[in-house]
């Protein structure tokens, strides 16, 4: 590749990437993006060849979205504080975590609300997170940190780092770093795109006013989380490279239409007809919009293949950490089957490491013998995952079936 070409696709994977604006709500992502351009020259390169990459893992494995699989994350919150306002509850911390699950499991309670021309496109992205319960150290954590600023207010950069005001990311390896602040950009989120920060800054921004349920007029169900959390896997908006939403530019996914219009900062008022642009219906639901919390309701299936990209890509090694013990993976030297947590409000996560290429059956039954799911697969991983969502079953005991090629277990499960 001569210097003009690669100079050229520098350029415009800046432009690609330059997806969100210091002047909207939830994104503040350009002029971080360029200052880290102009710190490290080979970034965009870098890049660009990570998003070749992503593009070639989609083409060669589209048949994973007739799979259902569970990856869970592990999550650190790190709050950090200056008036008690700023040090948001534990509680409320929990109730973000849980919104978040809810949008990535596609059971958020206002799915219904997507136009039925969207609906065969609404995905479950199989990826679950949850606090951690092993700090880096090693020891029992709840997975929130708080650290006691002493400024009004802090910039993005000034989160990342202990010796500042901040706090130091956890491994970025093994744990999706969440800092929640008072920003001085104003009620806005930001997260990083595999490979954009060092280490040390990986993960997500977030001021304290948007996050989780809150007060916000517009921004108040937690929905920002759930929009950078996309851009942490990869996520473009859906007007793609543009600083303005129009119809030259989109997200590079298929089923996610051009739009001219961002949305930000309102709901649009259909009155029974949807809006168009770029010659065909807006998809303002969207949780890569930028409309109000309210009005967001799905990913597409196309968006989980760009997300799930990223997590079996660049973004791996999440899936080796044992930093959420109560519902991570098992020895795999010892091949044991996690199956819990037990007793569950609903999601059930099977999690098992498999010596070979194994059949694998799960029955799940009432306690008078009812089947009510049915789940059969070839698991050709060496480590299998799966997540029942139960959370529209009666409580009450529940009997499991899960047979691994030839050997067969029962289980009792208690849904509260």
């Amino acid at each position: 590749m001569n210097i003009a070409v690669k100079k050229y696709l520098s350029f415009i994977f800046f432009l690609f990437f330059n997806t969100c604006l210091p002047a909207q709500d939830r994104c503040l992502y350009a002029d971080i993006l360029q200052k880290d351009i102009q710190k490290d020259a080979l970034l965009s390169d870098r890049l660009f060849q990570q998003e070749l990459r992503i593009q070639q893992w989609i083409k060669e494995h589209s048949n994973i979205l007739e799979e259902r699989s569970s990856y869970t994350i592990p999550v650190v919150v790190h709050v950090l504080w200056n008036t008690p306002a700023e040090n948001i509850s534990d509680e409320r911390i929990i109730a973000a975590i849980e919104a978040l699950n809810e949008d990535y499991s596609a059971s958020n309670h206002d799915l219904d609300k997507v136009p039925a021309i969207f609906q065969p496109l609404v995905a479950a992205i199989d990826i679950q997170f949850c606090l951690a319960t092993k700090a880096a150290d090693g020891s029992a954590t709840s997975g929130i940190t708080r650290t006691r600023t002493f400024v009004d207010s802090m910039s993005i950069r000034d989160v990342y780092y202990t010796a500042g005001e901040g706090h130091d990311a956890w491994d970025t390896n093994k744990y999706l770093n969440i800092w929640v602040a008072n920003l001085k950009e104003g009620p806005v989120g930001f997260g990083s795109c595999p490979g954009q920060k060092i280490p040390e800054e990986d993960g997500i921004v977030i001021d304290y006013e948007v996050f989780g349920l809150n007060n916000h007029p517009r921004l108040n169900l937690g929905r920002t989380l759930t929009h950078e959390v996309g851009h942490y896997f990869c996520l473009l908006h859906l007007w793609g490279n543009k600083l303005f939403a129009d119809c030259d530019e989109d997200d590079h996914i298929a089923d996610t239409p051009r739009q001219d219009n961002n949305f930000s900062g309102r709901c649009p008022d259909v009155e029974g007809v949807e809006p168009e642009s770029c010659g065909s219906a807006d998809m303002y639901m969207n949780f890569m919009n930028f409309t109000n919390d309210e009005c967001l309701h799905l990913f597409t299936k196309g968006q989980k293949l760009r997300m799930l990209a990223s997590l079996l890509g660049p973004r791996r090694t999440l899936l080796n950490s044992d930093a959420c013990q109560n519902i991570m993976q098992p020895d795999p030297e010892k091949g044991i089957v996690y199956i819990g947590p037990n007793p569950t409000s609903g999601i059930i996560y099977l999690n098992t490491y498999l010596a070979a290429e194994s059949d694998i059956e799960l029955d799940l039954f009432t306690a008078q013998g009812q089947l009510v799911y049915r789940y059969h697969t070839l698991a050709v991983n060496t480590y299998f995952s799966h997540l029942i969502d139960g959370q529209q079953l009666s409580t009450g005991l529940y009997i499991l079936s899960l047979r691994i090629g030839q050997q067969r277990e029962i289980h009792k499960i208690i849904i509260k």
